[in-house]
């Protein structure tokens, strides 16, 4: 069931000559907007991504990413916040921490989230709002992580004039999330996480011992798959001139790859206005 509009979800067109591989991504990817900059980030140099460039203003970064569950969206966020420094933000760990620290929008969300309800987009909004405000995210730049899930939240930022310079939405079929999510298991002993088919067991006895969580059944994923494509989808015309998509059913370092590409362009760009500005 998509996120109603009043509360926050916590608790290329290509010629014929396409690959198989990029067919199978374009058939089970989320619709874009015409209006989105078509690219793959096959080039760092493509006129599409110079479009992009074109509208960092000499100042630090400001980066939403989106992808479905399974989709590698906080692996690629590990990687850009390590190379570029941004302050990572995600919704979900700010609503937590407020509510852990019994500040008064994280007392208010407490009694939503006791009651089973979704907390209202003004608070989730509003914790958002404060912590990209504060110095370091000020200095450094931002990568917002998986928000705003709707176009309410999405809104509610523009009336704030909180934009990105780019929205960095990845990209994998849903047969390849499916199998990602349901041959996951967890060692219950140490912690660590095992799939099946892409990072299996060392040894019988370790596997022995592996779990499988409720949620991850196909089922589940499936629903959960479509809860998030739902969201999206009504999210992507307010960022239809920033979006970039990525095709993330890759090696991780291929994935990042794209991404840094774009992001350093950007950054690249930004010290030559400077220069050009200073002399």
């Amino acid at each position: 069931m998509a996120a109603s509009p009043g509360a926050s979800h916590l608790h290329a067109r290509s010629g014929s000559s396409r690959s198989p591989a990029n067919q199978a991504l374009s058939a089970s990817s989320i619709a874009l907007p015409q209006r989105c900059i078509e690219c793959r980030i096959s080039s760092a140099s493509s006129p599409s991504q110079r479009q992009i460039v074109h509208a960092v203003a000499r100042e630090p970064l400001k980066v939403m990413i989106s992808g479905a569950p399974a989709s590698g969206k906080g692996t690629q966020c590990e990687l850009i916040t390590d190379k570029y420094g941004l302050v990572h933000i995600a919704a979900g760990d700010l609503l937590r921490a407020e509510v852990a620290a019994g500040t008064e929008n994280g007392i208010k969300a407490q009694e939503y989230m006791n009651k089973g309800q979704l907390v209202p987009n003004e608070i989730v909004v509003s914790m958002v709002k404060r912590r990209l405000e504060e110095q370091d995210a000020q200095e450094k730049g931002w990568l917002l992580d998986g928000y705003p899930r709707s176009v309410s939240q999405a809104e509610a930022l523009e009336a704030l004039n909180i934009r990105p310079h780019v929205f960095i939405l990845l990209q994998v079929p849903e047969d390849i999330l499916v199998e990602r999510v349901v041959g996951r298991r967890l060692d219950p002993v140490t912690g660590k996480i095992y799939h099946l088919t892409y990072a299996p067991p060392e040894t019988p006895e370790i596997e022995a011992r592996l779990t499988q969580r409720s949620d991850d059944t196909e089922e589940r994923v499936k629903l959960r798959l479509k809860t998030h494509r739902q969201n999206v989808e009504d999210v992507l015309s307010i960022y239809s001139d920033v979006i970039v998509p990525v095709d993330g059913n890759r090696p991780k370092t291929e994935v990042f790859s794209s991404i840094d590409s774009i992001l350093n362009e950007m950054v690249q760009s930004e010290q030559l206005g400077e220069a050009m500005s200073s002399s």
